[in-house]
């Protein structure tokens, strides 16, 4: 019977910084050949489990070749809980991988145009639009579009949210009467590296004539 000699154990294949939108699968690698102890996965320095048992992560799986040494972690449909850094150990060779870190991107939600679908206003009444673009990681910018060309003069603020990751975006646009009329259309569109070519809530004008 042969034994594995621990202090020889080195990794062949380490986890390396990854970038992933919320909801696609990502799989983090950990070969160490020929070594068979315990191996460890750890996020954000807490154990997920040890060697193939990470029972308690249901979208957490440990696949590859176990002859081979190979310990990957393959996370199925990531969420913003997963933005963190990941390390595999081998624990009786006392070895670490370097930590790696995922970053998971979040689109924002749907845009809303508070007051939308229709805003009915009085003729001359100067007057804001609001759109709100929720839960993104980065935060969504958002930009105003009226007859293809894109308003200037918008107001931002951005929150961040309880989980410390996401945030919500919310622009404020000023119109005064003399550069609107009735039926016009605008557009906010909400967008960050999650959902490049954006997201849009539309609101129609009716002007109440006296």
């Amino acid at each position: 019977m042969s034994w594995f000699n621990w202090s020889s154990a080195v990794f062949t294949q380490q986890p390396t910084d990854l970038v992933v939108v919320a909801g696609q699968p990502v799989t983090l690698p950990c070969t160490i050949p020929g070594y068979h102890g315990m191996v460890l996965w750890l996020r954000d320095g807490m154990a997920l489990g040890v060697n193939r048992d990470i029972s308690g992560y249901p979208r957490y799986d440990i696949i590859g070749d176990h002859s081979k040494g190979e310990y990957h972690l393959l996370i199925q449909r990531t969420e913003i809980q997963d933005d963190a850094f990941f390390e595999c150990q081998a624990i009786q060779a006392a070895i670490r991988s370097r930590p790696a870190r995922l970053t998971v991107l979040v689109p924002p939600d749907d845009p809303v145009i508070v007051g939308a679908p229709v805003m009915s206003l009085r003729a001359g009444d100067h007057f804001n639009l609001t759109c709100h673009a929720d839960n993104a990681k980065p935060a969504a910018s958002i930009i105003w579009i009226r007859n293809g060309l894109v308003l200037s003069g918008a107001m931002y603020s951005k929150t961040l949210l309880r989980d410390g990751k996401r945030e919500s975006t919310i622009s404020t646009l000023y119109l005064s009467p003399s550069n609107i009329e009735s039926g016009q259309q605008i557009t906010c569109r909400a967008s960050n590296k999650a959902a490049p070519n954006g997201k849009d809530a539309t609101v129609t004008i009716d002007i109440q004539r006296k």
